[in-house]
């Protein structure tokens, strides 16, 4: 705010210029803005100091407005107009988005919960544009100092200044080729045991843990005690396993969701494993910056809705016949 031999413009002097201009009264303007009748005085003599000009004099009964208060009160209603409405909550249109969002996720994060996302997205905002970056060993500083706005991950300890939301509860199941061995168990209606399961090698699917660090296999977190078994592959991305798999007898552990995708694209076998094992949240994770962003709340508001969808797919395939 302007100052004049050290006499802040603020807004409470601005409001009784207003109500002075609207009642041409200090005792009516006084009561308008809540203020005692000396402490308007004294407002005035204040607002004159700042603006070298008497504004408002004496008339009778009232006080008449100077030439030079009329010229500055449609100005001092515009800024008080202007100051109230950086209070207003801003009023958000997906159809006028045009910045880049940019979200973390591991591949398998693409093709289950985020293709979902795409189609509503880019319906309620044509013009935005989104980034998906690869999950590295800086997940949270990505987050925290703005090169990522939201990630999708499962697996992480995240610091108090992070929030999170469940997206829905999945496990873990075993994807096999057609015609292996195993499929004829499911065949017959039975399912395979552990023992028999790891008479075969293993593919193994190791991504970044978003910590410093080499990583985690997706499989570790299954069970509470790792079965044994002779890990013949490990590989990096999700969707080199089918092709992979296609060509040997090994067998792979991944989420139910994304076994049950790639058997459906890819000519595969689902197979439930065993025993129990252990069930996980696919999360979505952001940092307090974000929080009270319009854009991102809108974006995740729409991770929201349609991960309700694909929990209640993941349930109906983990609870169907395999």
């Amino acid at each position: 705010m302007r100052k004049v031999e050290n006499i802040p413009l603020d807004t409470e002097l601005l409001g009784l210029f207003k109500a002075l201009s609207e009642t041409q009264s200090l005792t009516a303007a006084s009561n308008k803005q809540g203020m005692s009748q000396a402490a308007a005085s004294r407002a005035l003599t204040k607002l004159r100091a700042i603006f070298n000009d008497q504004l408002f004099i004496k008339s009778g009964y009232g006080m008449q407005a100077t030439p030079r208060a009329r010229l500055l009160t449609p100005r001092v209603l515009a800024a008080l107009q202007e100051l109230e409405r950086l209070t207003d909550p801003d009023e958000f249109r997906p159809e006028e988005l045009t910045r880049t969002l940019y979200v973390g996720a591991v591949d398998n994060g693409v093709f289950t919960i985020f293709s979902r996302v795409i189609g509503e997205l880019f319906r309620q905002a044509p013009k935005a544009r989104i980034e998906i970056l690869p999950i590295g060993e800086d997940l949270c500083s990505n987050l925290k100092y703005g090169s990522m706005d939201l990630a999708i991950f499962p697996l992480l300890a995240l610091p108090s200044d992070f929030h999170e939301i469940n997206l829905f509860e999945t496990s873990y199941a075993c994807l096999v080729r057609q015609g292996h061995p195993l499929t004829e168990y499911i065949n017959s209606g039975k399912t395979p045991s552990m023992e028999q399961i790891n008479q075969y090698r293993r593919m193994q699917i190791t991504v970044h843990d978003g910590k410093q660090g080499q990583g985690y296999a997706i499989d570790d977190g299954a069970f509470e005690h790792s079965a044994d078994h002779d890990i013949a592959m490990s590989v990096p991305y999700f969707l080199a396993a089918p092709m992979i798999l296609a060509e040997t007898d090994f067998v792979l552990t991944l989420p139910c969701q994304t076994a049950h995708h790639f058997a459906e694209k890819n000519n595969l076998v689902v197979l439930p494993y065993p025993c129990d094992s252990r069930k996980f949240f696919t999360r979505l994770i952001w940092h307090h910056r974000v929080h009270y962003d319009p854009a991102v709340q809108w974006l995740r508001s729409l991770f929201i809705k349609c991960a309700s969808e694909e929990g209640k797919l993941v349930k109906t395939k983990e609870t169907g016949n395999y």
